[in-house]
């Protein structure tokens, strides 16, 4: 947040928030004490008309009985008592149909009601059915007149059934019409409904919200009148009271809207965000003020330091006041100028730190690849050594049976060509047990013997001369005389030579050059490169080529070769590297100490 929004927010704190405070708080009191009046003025006029109610209902089942009972009913029979019956059905308006009934709900004669199902509140058979059905008969046993559950009737519009006990096994049932209780509701000011403990709208409303249903519940439970704020069902709030109709688990409900009850108090409320908005003007033309001899400095101040946290130390902040704000502009612009002096020397010792870091990390690592692959390889050779201790003496069994069957047989035999190829391929299993053998082998001699190097270098060439010139590869010999000797056991170099010549010429399967060079390293160790122009290795894999078992020929090889060699150069103390690029052919190193002084490469 800015200087000058800060400074704004100051002056709406001390001059509009009290107006707000002070205002809302004369809000909330003055609702609440509307809301208490009006609800208590609500819920005297529900009691009211829950009265009303009670007295309407108790006065019609009255007039009911009183009609019934100026009849002689003892003295007429059943079809007679329907005729007789029309006589109260016509003086009652408030009776939509009456029957004559049994003690076990049956109809003795026919029921007497105005056939007219097209009338809202009209009646018809399915509604004669239904009042049958739902004629509290079984309550006579308590009392000489029960009040049934209301129920809604076939157009929609809620019934009452009522049963009068007359004597002599008959009952008379009757549907009583709220026609006259929904009007003396409309009467009464906002909306009033009556309605049944189950929800059901008995008259006024049509439908009743979740919470206008829990008011009625909560008016018919309490058995006293209750009031609350609530939401009809169209979303609107509403101030609502509710009280109960005697015991018989109806409720009458007075609501009017919350806008309306609560008239005086939205009036407070607009009259509180009026005079804030006045305050609010007010703080916006004070704090204009003085922000503009206060917000320039400050402003400049801030921009110089983001220069400095984005590492732009060369620029400065100018401010002309001579006051306090002008005494800290020049100590920023000292600290600044002391900031890039020393962050130009952290700059140059953190380039010193890392190139340290970085040297001595990739000592680290490659002595850690050394310690995992010594670790790898003493593992592998141990197996080698019991594979080939345990392989050699059967070979050799299997070797001479061979030969001893091959001879038995004769030269001519059928069985002689399958015997030759037979001990080919025992001499071949025979020669990879060899190579497990001589790669199981950690101790090698220690001194070894003086010898220079091209002389196991011309030996190996000479024992792959015809196979390069059948695959048409050229071969350039790059040997440095006058070059020390090396120190060590010249056969295994050799051997060392043999396997990197041949892995060059299986790289090169329709021809190449092949480069043998031996040359010095100032004078203290000996370099031997050979390089083939075949189709190179793949980054992924230069990480795996001295592993054992571990081949890159197109052809299944026991991959035992790089691994021989590369074990044979550091018995003697040497490094055995590779470079290559997939399609620029590849280029290995043999790196060994001079003979006298003796040296180990680091």
């Amino acid at each position: 947040m800015s200087f000058r929004a800060r400074l704004f927010a100051f002056l709406a704190l001390t001059g509009v928030l009290p107006v707000a405070l002070l205002g809302w708080l004369s809000f909330s009191l003055h609702r609440a004490e509307v809301e208490r009046t009006v609800s208590r003025a609500q819920a005297a006029v529900a009691a009211e008309a829950a009265r009303n109610v009670e007295r309407t209902v108790a006065s019609g089942i009255e007039g009911l009985r009183l009609s019934v009972g100026a009849l002689p009913l003892d003295q007429l029979s059943n079809d007679e008592l329907a005729a007789v019956l029309r006589i109260p059905y016509r003086q009652l308006s408030f009776v939509d149909a009456v029957a004559l009934l049994d003690d076990e709900g049956a109809l003795l004669a026919p029921a007497v009601y105005e056939h007219d199902a097209q009338k809202p509140d009209g009646f018809s058979q399915p509604d004669l059915q239904a009042l049958l059905h739902r004629a509290p008969v079984s309550l006579l046993d308590r009392a000489d007149t029960a009040l049934g559950v209301p129920y809604r009737g076939s157009t929609g519009t809620m019934r009452v059934p009522v049963a009068l006990r007359l004597g002599n096994g008959r009952v008379l049932a009757a549907e009583l019409s709220l026609k006259e209780i929904s009007k003396r509701l409309a009467d009464l000011p906002g909306t009033a409904f009556l309605a049944a403990q189950n929800g059901a709208v008995l008259a006024g409303a049509t439908e009743l919200s979740n919470e206008e249903k829990q008011l009625v519940d909560g008016a018919v439970a309490a058995r006293a009148p209750i009031a609350r704020l609530l939401q009809r069902t169209d979303g609107s709030d509403w101030l609502a009271a509710a009280a109960p109709v005697g015991t018989m688990g109806w409720a009458v409900a007075v609501a009017q809207p919350a806008k309306e009850a609560f008239s005086g108090a939205i009036r407070v409320r607009d009259y509180t965000v009026f005079w804030a908005a006045v305050a609010l003007l007010l703080t916006a033309i004070l704090g204009a003020l003085l922000a503009r001899g206060l917000s320039a400095p400050v402003r400049e101040l801030s921009q110089g330091v983001r220069a400095v946290a984005e590492g732009r130390y060369d620029q400065t902040v100018v401010v002309e006041a001579r006051d306090e704000l002008g005494q800290l502009a020049e100590g920023f612009n000292h600290m600044a100028r002391e900031i890039r002096r020393r962050d130009d020397e952290i700059r140059a010792w953190n380039t010193e730190l890392q190139q340290r870091v970085d040297h001595r990390t990739a000592e680290l690592k490659m002595a850690q690849d050394q310690i995992l692959r010594t670790r790898r390889l003493a593992a592998i050779g141990s197996l080698g050594a019991g594979i080939a201790h345990e392989l050699n003496n059967p070979l050799t069994a299997v070797a001479g049976l061979i030969s001893l069957a091959r001879k038995q047989l004769g030269e001519s035999s059928p069985q002689s060509e399958t015997l030759k190829q037979a001990l080919e391929q025992t001499r071949r299993v025979s020669k990879i047990v060899s190579d497990l053998r001589q790669f199981a082998e950690q101790e090698r001699s220690e001194g070894g013997r003086r010898f220079p190097l091209e002389q196991p270098v011309l030996s190996a060439l000479d024992l792959y001369a015809e196979e390069m010139r059948e695959k048409r590869i050229e071969l350039r010999r790059e040997l440095k005389p006058g070059l020390r000797e090396a120190q060590g056991d010249p056969v295994q170099i050799q051997q060392v030579v043999a396997h990197l010549v041949q892995n060059a010429i299986a790289a090169m399967p329709d021809g190449g050059e092949l480069r043998i060079a031996v040359t010095d390293v100032a004078g203290d160790a000996l370099k031997l490169t050979v390089s083939d122009s075949g189709k190179g290795i793949a980054p992924e894999m230069r990480e795996r080529i001295f592993d054992p078992f571990f081949s890159t020929k197109d052809k299944a090889g026991v991959g035992l070769g790089l691994s021989i060699s590369h074990s044979i150069v550091e018995a003697h103390h040497g490094k055995l590297l590779v470079d290559s690029a997939p399609g620029r052919g590849a280029t290995f190193t043999v790196l060994l100490p001079a003979a006298a002084p003796a040296a180990h490469l680091v």
